[in-house]
């Protein structure tokens, strides 16, 4: 069985923590050692916190993901981006990598977290590239930082707005919840098109799994995880594939 959970955001408010602990003792505890346990991203919430208290906080959540018996795969999504370097986790049995592809039962699905997708569908002029480096800066300088966005834009990548400019209300946006972003529908349409395969690289009859939008949903060759926090619509969700078949779950603690 491989299992993707996604969006715990762990250091946030609204994070449902207790939750996800019990889903780890519950759901992940019994996962053996064929079977591939991937954490979509943003497990990690850096944005409004010092990275070092959030996972000092987290301890028994590290720990609990450290005893699975299951392969561990961690791909970084932009909230927790610092990440990427797997140093950072010192001697965590886990493969840190940007991007993953898990074949099962004759079937290539390939995981990410999702922010290219909305970096494609509505953050223009920014580049894949350029919001990655975004997103480490702003888990490295945690506090009133929100305000100094479009100036922090400017002294990196010399982007100018307009008055009235759209473009400058779309990357504005980069700070609030997804909840509450425009366009999000965007990403998800993007994500059921052929663009998408054409855009990352995927080949004829890849399914793509990814969460970031905190929008879970499942079709024949796509899905979201969806999120563990309060404000969104529908939480505490994840993705299992089993026999070449993807099911979206609903956790509830027995």
């Amino acid at each position: 069985m491989i299992l993707a959970v996604s969006d715990i955001h762990l250091g946030y408010s609204r994070s449902n923590k207790q939750e996800f602990i019990k889903f780890l003792d519950e759901v992940v505890g019994r996962m053996g050692k064929s079977d591939r346990l991937v954490l979509l991203g943003d497990i990690f919430d850096f944005w409004r916190r010092k990275n070092i208290s959030v996972v000092l906080e987290n301890e028994d959540v590290l720990q609990r993901i450290e005893d699975s018996s299951a392969e561990l795969y961690y791909i970084p999504g932009n909230h927790d981006l610092t990440f990427a370097k797997p140093d950072l986790f010192g001697k965590l049995p886990i493969r840190i990598q940007r991007n993953l592809t898990l074949e099962d039962a004759g079937r290539s699905f390939n995981f990410i977290h999702g922010y290219q997708l909305e970096v494609l569908a509505n953050l223009e002029p920014l580049t894949v590239e350029e919001y990655e480096e975004l997103c480490i800066s702003i888990c490295q300088r945690t506090g009133d930082f929100f305000g100094d966005l479009l100036s922090i834009l400017w002294d990196t990548f010399q982007l100018s707005f307009k008055r009235g400019d759209r473009r400058k209300d779309m990357i504005s946006s980069i700070g609030e919840t997804p909840e509450s972003r425009k366009d999000m529908h965007m990403v998800d349409r993007l994500a059921r098109s052929r663009a998408s395969h054409m855009f990352l690289g995927l080949r004829k009859g890849d399914t793509l799994i990814f969460g970031h939008t905190h929008r879970p949903f499942l079709d024949e060759y796509v899905a979201n995880t969806g999120s563990w926090v309060s404000d969104s619509t529908t939480q505490n969700t994840y993705v299992t594939i089993e026999n070449g078949e993807m099911t979206l779950r609903n956790f509830k603690s027995v």
